[in-house]
C-alpha cells in the first residue's frame, strides 16, 4: 500500500524517475532487515524529535496503539522490552548528535539484537531519519516557493 509521503516523494522527484526508484528501494530494503514494529518505533521517535507531523499519521506495522502514545515516555514504560528502549535510546542519540552516541547504547543494542542486527539497526535507523528530513526540506522549500 501507498502512503501519501511515498507519492510527495514520487512529485518531488517527478523529473528523476531512477532517483525516486532507488530511494523507494533503499527504504523497503530498511524494513527488510529489521523487525517492522521495532524500527517503526524508532521512525515514529525520529519524527517527534524532528517535529514531522505528516510522518506520524503513518503506520508502518501493527504497533499497539497505548505504546504509540506512551512513545515519550519510553524509557519509564513497562511496556516497551528492553530491545526496544535500546534502540529507542539509540534512535535519540542518533538523532540529536549521531558523533556522541556513548558506546553503552551502542554495545546495548548489539547485546539486544547482535552484531548483524546492530549493523542492520543502524543501516535501518538512517534510512528512515535521512527520508524524514529529506521530506521536512523539501516541504519547506515547497512552502517557499508557492508563497
Amino acid at each position: 500500500m501507498e502512503s501519501s509521503i511515498d507519492t510527495f516523494f514520487r512529485e518531488v522527484l517527478d523529473d528523476r524517475t531512477s532517483v525516486a526508484s532507488q530511494l523507494e528501494e533503499i527504504h523497503g530494503l530498511a524494513w527488510e532487515v529489521i523487525d517492522s514494529a521495532l524500527l517503526d518505533l524508532c521512525r515514529l521517535r525520529v519524527a517527534v524529535l524532528l517535529h514531522c507531523g505528516s510522518e506520524l499519521k503513518i503506520s508502518n506495522s501493527d504497533l499497539d496503539s497505548e505504546k504509540i502514545a506512551s512513545l515519550s515516555e519510553w524509557s519509564s514504560s513497562s511496556l516497551f522490552s528492553k530491545s526496544e528502549k535500546a534502540c529507542l535510546r539509540f534512535t535519540e542519540e542518533f538523532i540529536i548528535d549521531v558523533s556522541a552516541i556513548p558506546d553503552s547504547s551502542a554495545f546495548a543494542v548489539r547485546e539486544c539484537l547482535g552484531e548483524k542486527g546492530f549493523v542492520n539497526f543502524v543501516n535501518a535507523l538512517l534510512v528512515v531519519e535521512q527520508r524524514i528530513r529529506l521530506q521536512i526540506v523539501w516541504r519547506k522549500i515547497g512552502e517557499e516557493v508557492s508563497v
